[in-house]
């Protein structure tokens, strides 16, 4: 039985899925907690959101291939002016996540509706939204890019 598990650690995309999924493990057990206690349990959920117009930004682009440099980079950028700005005293926490939230995914598909990338645009929302890829289809540079993550979330 162990012999069959190490017969699995030969293939590549097994060990990328193997160490992505510790690392990001890792960072979101010590993340979690200080999120929730600070009222953003609701964060992930909306950088999400942000993410998605992110990606339908990138389509319209035609950065199809390229999308993890432009969706990468405005994500983070939104994490941190939510954060930022959720230290003000008129709109806190969960609240501001949410706006952010629901203007980055009326803004997605606002973008794939005026720019549809292919005639089944139906489909190509669904699958940005729900997810067509796996842990599994990961590239080396993909993880990498979660190790980098890692380590800024661990400093």
């Amino acid at each position: 039985m162990l012999a069959e598990l190490l017969r699995y650690l030969e293939y590549p995309f097994v060990r990328y899925a193997i160490v992505a999924a510790m690392l990001i493990s890792l960072c979101s057990a010590l993340v979690g907690v200080i999120l929730v206690l600070k009222r953003y349990s609701y964060i992930g959920d909306g950088l999400s959101h942000v993410a998605f117009g992110a990606m339908s930004i990138a389509l319209v682009l035609g950065m199809i291939q390229q999308k993890m440099y432009l969706v990468f980079p405005i994500t983070t950028v939104a994490a941190i002016l939510i954060l930022k700005s959720g230290q003000n005293k008129r709109v806190q926490g969960d609240a501001i996540v949410g706006m952010v939230s629901t203007g980055a995914l009326a803004l997605g598909y606002l973008l794939m509706n005026l720019f549809p990338p292919t005639a089944n645009i139906s489909g190509d929302v669904c699958s940005t939204l729900f997810g067509s890829t796996s842990i599994l289809t990961l590239s080396k540079a993909e993880v990498w890019l979660c190790v980098i993550a890692s380590i800024i979330v661990l400093i």
